[in-house]
């Protein structure tokens, strides 16, 4: 038999050695988009009333119209998402032998935290926003009315805290991936871990204490982590994407 028999044919496909390129541009734009729903929606939200003071908080809410109040919970909604999936996302950075298990953890937190937060826009952005309309509007029965608002208002309290738990959960499994990973994403893990400490925080406090003033600032501290991560991390996403551009 000819050697040149055993040659590959020139048409068979041959594995990149390289291997697949993470999506460097859509985690950049996901950052960016996730960063200006976030803070578009933290800015239609009314927020001037003692969110620890039930009927200060409610008749300030009841003053919003409906579309405004859910149109605020979506954009709210629609940030988180962008978050979860930039932490899904980079988390191709460090999959690899050292970082795949950090990686699939990653995943699974963030997955479970995106979850949780579609349910507690339901139950904020919709069931508090229905309850506390007909607690309003309401005559004889505002006393009644006023307690299921309340009660809707702890399920609220609820998923906020287990949300915060989960992120941070997802944050310190990326960023702990990040430190182990090659020299240029460092700077991003530790920020990652920091932003797990600040959500855990959060998470604790609304648990213990509703949306007391120490919760409040737990979590302007939180989202001020998570926001700057978020753009910190679309910048350099971008810059990886220019450099490695054929």
């Amino acid at each position: 038999m000819s050697s040149t028999t055993l040659a590959p044919s020139p048409q068979e496909a041959r594995p990149d050695p390289a291997g697949p390129r993470p999506a460097y541009r859509f985690v950049a734009t996901l950052g960016l988009l996730g960063a200006a729903l976030l803070t578009v929606g933290t800015l239609l939200h009314p927020a001037h009333a003692d969110a620890g003071s039930p009927a200060a908080a409610f008749a300030e809410y009841a003053g919003v119209s409906r579309g405004m109040w859910v149109a605020a919970h979506l954009l709210q909604f629609g940030g988180v998402a962008g978050l979860v999936l930039v932490v899904v996302l980079l988390t191709r950075v460090v999959d690899g032998t050292r970082g795949s298990a950090w990686a699939r953890v990653t995943t699974v937190f963030g997955t479970a935290g995106l979850a949780t937060a579609a349910v507690l826009q339901a139950v904020d952005g919709i069931a508090l926003k229905a309850a506390v309309d007909l607690w309003s509007g309401a005559g004889e029965d505002r006393p009644a009315l006023f307690a299921g608002a309340l009660a809707v208002r702890q399920v609220e309290i609820g998923l906020d805290a287990l949300f915060a738990l989960l992120l941070a959960a997802a944050f310190l499994a990326l960023g702990i991936g990040l430190l182990a990973a090659p020299a240029g994403s460092r700077g991003l893990g530790a920020l990652a871990v920091l932003a797990a400490g600040a959500a855990a925080v959060n998470g604790v406090t609304l648990a213990q204490s509703g949306f007391s003033a120490t919760t409040m600032l737990a979590t302007t501290v939180s989202g001020a982590l998570a926001l700057v991560w978020l753009l910190l991390v679309a910048v350099w996403s971008w810059r990886r994407a220019l450099i490695q551009r054929p």
